[in-house]
């Protein structure tokens, strides 16, 4: 490969999966006014759960303030969320849908992986994708001084609780699933003997 491939080779690295999660995960700009003094009071009084975040996907520091992508630190904590859920997403087949979906297609989370130079063993593997994302919020709970908790059952979603009435910063963090892969056996910060949560 000549020096200008190499150059063009490094530049897709670097470029190409945050063009993709701008375009998947945009954040709209918005015109509407500030809410009222009154909603504002309300949402601050609220139990917020989010169950749906795509952000171990993608190659971005979850304590950081982003400007693309689902979620972020900062933004649940500004956003009142107590209870943030993260999903696992090992395989998207190229033209996937809602009607009709072939999983064998060429899958997109494989290719996603190699370009952000995730480990070789995560490019051929679902279960090392799988665990490679557990271990992406294992880290930055562990990074976060305590302010992101990671829930894995339902003792530790009461003591969650508890904690929250003293400091409404804390967001609790839970894994998810896309997909029928059979994760709680392989992620590490879940167990098949601990209860669901939601149980």
């Amino acid at each position: 490969m000549t020096g200008g491939g190499l150059l063009l080779a490094g530049a897709a690295l670097i470029w190409l999966p945050e063009i993709a999660e701008r375009n998947m995960n945009g954040i709209a700009a918005t015109t509407r006014k500030d809410p009222s003094p009154r909603a504002q009071a309300l949402h601050a009084r609220l139990f917020i759960a989010d169950l749906h975040a795509d952000t171990l996907l993608w190659n971005r520091d979850l304590l950081q303030r982003g400007t693309r992508g689902h979620v972020d630190l900062p933004r649940l904590q500004e956003g009142n969320v107590a209870l943030q859920a993260f999903t696992i997403v090992t395989k998207a087949p190229r033209g996937m849908n809602n009607e009709r979906t072939d999983g064998n297609r060429f899958n997109l989370v494989a290719a996603l992986s190699v370009v952000q130079l995730w480990p070789p063993k995560t490019w051929t593997s679902l279960t090392e994708r799988a665990l490679y994302q557990c271990r992406r919020l294992e880290e930055a709970a562990a990074r976060s001084g305590g302010a992101l908790v990671i829930i894995r059952s339902r003792d530790e979603l009461r003591d969650f609780l508890a904690r929250r009435t003293s400091n409404p910063k804390l967001v609790g963090a839970f894994l998810g699933l896309k997909g029928p892969m059979p994760w709680m056996a392989i992620c590490p910060i879940w167990t098949a003997s601990m209860p669901p949560v939601y149980a």
